[in-house]
């Protein structure tokens, strides 16, 4: 997503973002818009991760503390995002704007490529690998069944070894209830 909104005090900012899975990933797009714009004088920034620690950054890059990468961070969390990182780029216009014009600045800025963005859900999963006795497959089907999931794998040897994901908020009691209807005997990992 890129947007370029209206000069303030003759000071170009420029507002964009991607979705990312990792710091490394973060870094990467940060420093291909730092050569983008390399005569800007500053690329404020903020991401939040969508998985692991959930971790997040953010970077002022020389303007006064918490006028730039904290507003960015504020409008990526307001929208409630996930893996997302948004780097304002700013062309010093010769005024300057004051802590609270930088704030407004960069945050409305950051606001402003979050509501130019297509926001996809995405929904986190998690990999279970299901292990029974034949007798307990039609149970475990018709768990499954009741939970709207679609095996991804199903391996018939000695045993049966299902392999599913699973909505990270839905894996306690999809494992529960599988170990309820079959009195113990499935094992879940």
């Amino acid at each position: 997503m890129h947007v370029e909104p209206d000069p303030i005090k003759k000071s170009r900012f420029i507002g964009d973002g991607a979705p990312v899975t990792s710091a490394d990933h973060a870094m990467a797009f940060i420093d291909a818009i730092r050569k983008r714009y390399a005569d800007a004088r500053h690329h404020c920034f903020a991401w939040r991760l969508q998985s692991g620690d959930r971790g997040f950054r953010y970077s002022d890059d020389g303007e006064p503390g918490g006028t730039g990468g904290q507003p960015i961070l504020n409008h990526i969390d307001g929208a409630q995002l996930l893996g997302v990182v948004i780097v304002v780029t700013r062309y010093f216009g010769g005024t300057k704007l004051g802590k609270g014009g930088l704030i407004r600045a960069y945050g409305g800025t950051a606001g402003e490529t979050i509501r130019a963005a297509d926001i996809i859900e995405v929904q986190e999963k998690t990999e279970l690998i299901i292990r029974s006795e034949y007798g307990d497959a039609g149970t475990i089907e018709g768990v499954l069944r009741g939970f709207e999931i679609t095996p991804k794998n199903t391996d018939y040897s000695d045993t049966v070894c299902i392999t599913i994901d699973v909505p990270i908020e839905e894996a306690d009691a999809v494992r529960s209830l599988l170990v309820e209807r079959t009195a113990g005997r499935v094992q879940v990992s």
